[in-house]
């Protein structure tokens, strides 16, 4: 069931269904990034604020307050046939690959395949609600920083030295018995998040 969180009569907002981390497995990727800033300090890379890291499901865009409150709708029926799960996070990446880096992130794994069954359930409700198909499969990962020019030639050796001395290391697990859905604001010092409804999920 879902614990809804402010205001119904919202302006239109920017949101996403997400999956919050553990203190833990926070301050391990913390450790992650100062690595990443100290040996990577000259390469255009934005790393990601530490407390903001979270693993997102399904991103919903610039949407109004009626089809927000649709989709919380939808989704509080459907989360009562998912089920909780453990969250492995480990190892480093990037997208597409560290020639043309865009994205940096930390892996994650499931072995039961909830989290592909809700984010495939997400993606059904946000089609149903009008919002257009994501343009990417879903790959479950931690978003640590975001590249904002393409790097040298020396930068992206950099990056994949950086990459792999972090390739099988483990930053531990994040007990999942909630998915959240959230508001971004984007300010000057990155975005500020503010939760609107928490959805618990079945043992």
């Amino acid at each position: 069931m879902a614990r809804r969180v402010g205001s119904a009569s919202l302006n239109r907002i920017r949101a996403f269904f997400a999956v919050d981390l553990t203190d833990d497995v926070r301050a391990r990727l913390a450790r992650v990034i100062a690595s990443g800033k100290s040996h990577l300090a000259d390469d255009p890379i934005r790393w990601v604020r530490a407390e903001t890291l979270h693993l997102t499901l399904r991103f919903l865009g610039e949407t109004g307050p009626e089809t927000i409150e649709a989709i919380r709708q939808d989704v509080q029926r459907g989360s009562m046939s998912w089920r909780s799960f453990d969250l492995e996070v480990r190892g480093l990446g990037c997208f597409p690959d560290p020639q043309r880096p865009r994205v940096i992130w930390a892996g994650s794994a499931e072995k039961s395949g909830a989290v592909a069954t809700i984010a495939a359930d997400l993606e059904q409700i946000a089609r149903r609600q009008g919002l257009p198909a994501e343009d990417r499969r879903f790959s479950a990962h931690l978003t640590i920083g975001r590249v904002k020019d393409r790097l040298s030639p020396e930068g992206a050796n950099r990056l994949s030295e950086f990459l792999g001395q972090s390739a099988g290391e483990a930053y531990g697990i994040v007990p999942v018995r909630s998915i959240e859905l959230l508001r971004s604001d984007l300010k000057p010092s990155g975005p500020v998040y503010t939760r609107l409804a928490i959805f618990a999920l079945p043992e």
